[in-house]
């Protein structure tokens, strides 16, 4: 069967209209002393004390921690000399009541699963009694006693697969590694065929000892660590699920039950691979393919059903009028009603040492650097909005309510939204975003010295040298800039240093202690990520002309569409291309003569 795409013509010419537009955002340049200025202040000390102040306590979305984080952000953005204000937002959350997964057949594999992460004397923190148990976000209440058929990563081939080989799903619990797709598809798959139930785990070939030494010797993921995180339905409903009328519409009934529309209806739960282990072992039936094979020791991964026989149990709370916070901080601009914004979220499963108090601290000290230059006058050409999200863990809650509330300023003032969200875990920095934003994230990480890490030896210049690379890796969704791009049509970049954080992401392992050890001791690639982040948003408040590059986005989009056709031959679907094609040319052609346009005002 052919599918077209005729609108496509119409679409892109309209975007081209409109990125002819940021011809008419005409301001004076950022002053060179200035960014000198901004670039002398992050510093590695101040950063970790930001850190340290956000993973002292466990900080779960809607908990009093997390109230207090929310006013010592709010206060010492005012302290910088910023305006800032708390945004009070009140949404469902679940928080975990009880948990338990048996093996209750045969009885000589009878086996209780611990649930529990266990203390690391290295890691004083890793004692707090605190601490949220291991549960997956939005999952619901349920019971579900069945035998067990392994999915390897719960994506939909893995589930058409077993189906294909008359494996049964329904009726059955899934058990299925993390990896590959967000974990609320893997629920939603495993309720669209009928399972009865999801157990989800951390395979050591994935974040464990095949990658590596184990914390706290390592980095990596323990034989007990475990992947908190939601199973909210993103791909449906980013943002709070109980509401139906904000994902679906004014005119959808919101008295209709959200419990198996936006999240799911069958119980899920989190594992260790520890815990994991007896259960695969007590897997019989057909071998999985090679390539659904993980590392958990003495398991020949078989897909079952069976023999051995689970019973779950999940127990959560149900709040629908949870109390959040979003933070707001706000430098008002020579034109105040053209806004760039600046965004990480706050709340955390556990302690959140890299996701997200990295982006946090570096945030921090961004904020400090915008200080220091209104300390001297300093006043940008466009407002500047500091964000710091509540409730992103959950389903980018805060985010998306902020931009559903404010939508309509949003959509004609904002010129583009910054996100961090993990912003240290490893030494390689990576960016995704908008591709018209290419050349801005460029320009930042040419200028932005490489982090030292404590020494001068081998050490590159700039970032650029280590990220080398002329193009952006498309935005999804995942974190918060999702309300921004997917929903208002924001351009968007998400920025970050990456590496490590497979091995304790989500867990109790997450702390301050992984960071001192492991992800960055010196705590220059904090200072390096609060530079990147906040050199990105000066150039974008104070350019004379906008850093938007549409040549670079019309290249990108037709290397989109390459890659849209190589799929749809690899699964026998012809597509008409020839309009997207052409109307992709007249995109190059027009975003050519806006660079052109752009050089004769500068």
């Amino acid at each position: 069967m052919a599918y077209g795409l005729s609108s496509a013509r119409r679409v892109l010419l309209v975007v081209c209209v409109l990125a002819a537009v940021c011809l008419c955002f005409v301001s004076v340049g950022a002053d060179s002393n200035e960014e000198e200025t901004f670039l002398g202040v992050p510093d590695p000390q101040q950063a970790r004390n930001h850190l340290e102040y956000y993973t002292a306590l466990p900080h779960i979305a809607g908990s009093m921690r997390d109230f207090e984080t929310a006013n010592w952000t709010m206060n010492q953005w005012l302290s910088y000399g910023l305006e800032a204000w708390i945004e009070e937002e009140f949404i469902m959350l679940t928080y975990p009541l009880y948990r338990r997964v048996e093996i209750t057949s045969p009885a000589e594999q009878v086996f209780v699963a611990s649930m529990q992460e266990p203390w690391v004397e290295q890691d004083p923190t890793s004692n707090n009694t605190d601490s949220v148990p291991t549960f997956n976000g939005y999952g619901p209440s349920g019971n579900a006693t069945a035998e067990v058929v392994y999915v390897n990563y719960c994506r939909e081939d893995d589930f058409l697969l077993l189906i294909s080989e008359g494996v049964k799903i329904e009726g059955n619990i899934v058990l299925c590694r993390y990896g590959h797709v967000f974990r609320g598809i893997k629920s939603m798959l495993a309720q669209k065929y009928n399972a009865v139930g999801v157990l989800i785990y951390s395979d050591p070939i994935d974040d464990g000892f095949r990658r590596g030494e184990v914390y706290p010797e390592g980095p990596w993921r323990p034989i007990q660590g475990v992947q908190r995180g939601s199973v909210a339905f993103l791909s449906i409903c980013p943002g709070d699920p109980s509401d139906l009328e904000a994902c679906f519409g004014p005119d959808f009934d919101n008295s209709t039950s959200y419990i198996g529309r936006t999240m799911p209806s069958i119980p899920v739960l989190p594992l260790s691979w520890g815990d994991a282990q007896p259960i695969l072992m007590g897997l019989g039936g057909k071998a999985a393919n090679p390539g659904w094979h993980g590392a958990v020791p003495n398991v020949t991964y078989n897909v079952g059903p069976g023999p051995v026989t689970v019973r779950m149990q999940v127990e959560v709370s149900y709040n629908e009028t949870t109390p959040i916070w979003n933070v707001v901080g706000r430098i008002k601009g020579q034109q105040e009603d053209r806004l760039v914004l600046i965004g990480n979220h706050r709340d955390a499963w556990v302690f959140g040492a890299t996701d997200p108090s990295s982006g946090s601290s570096a945030l921090m000290e961004t904020a400090r650097g915008f200080g220091e230059l209104i300390k001297k006058g300093w006043k940008p050409q466009r407002t500047l909005m500091l964000l710091s999200w509540d409730a992103e863990e959950y389903g980018l809650v805060g985010s998306t309510i902020y931009g559903r509330k404010h939508q309509n300023d949003l959509a004609t003032q904002a010129v583009a939204y910054i996100n961090v969200d993990v912003g240290v875990s490893g030494p390689w920095f990576d960016a995704s975003g908008t591709p018209s934003l290419i050349d801005l994230v460029v320009g930042v990480a040419s200028d932005v010295p490489y982090p030292n890490n404590g020494t001068n030896d081998g050490v590159p210049s700039s970032i650029m040298d280590t990220w080398n690379t002329t193009w952006f890796s498309a935005l999804g969704s995942g974190s918060d800039f999702t309300v921004f791009i997917d929903h208002i049509g924001i351009p968007c970049v998400d920025l970050g240093f990456t590496g490590l954080i497979g091995g304790i992401y989500h867990s109790i392992y997450d702390s301050m202690h992984w960071m001192d050890m492991f992800g960055d001791p010196h705590y220059t690639f904090h200072k390096g990520m609060a530079q990147v982040m906040g050199l990105a948003a000066m150039r974008l408040a104070d350019a004379v002309v906008l850093p938007f590059n549409y040549a670079a986005y019309a290249t990108q989009l037709t290397a989109y569409l390459d890659r849209v056709i190589l799929v749809a031959n690899e699964h026998n679907v012809t597509l008409e291309t020839s309009s997207f094609q052409d109307a992709l040319s007249s995109f190059l052609a027009m975003g050519q003569q806006i660079e052109k346009e752009k050089d004769t005002l500068l």
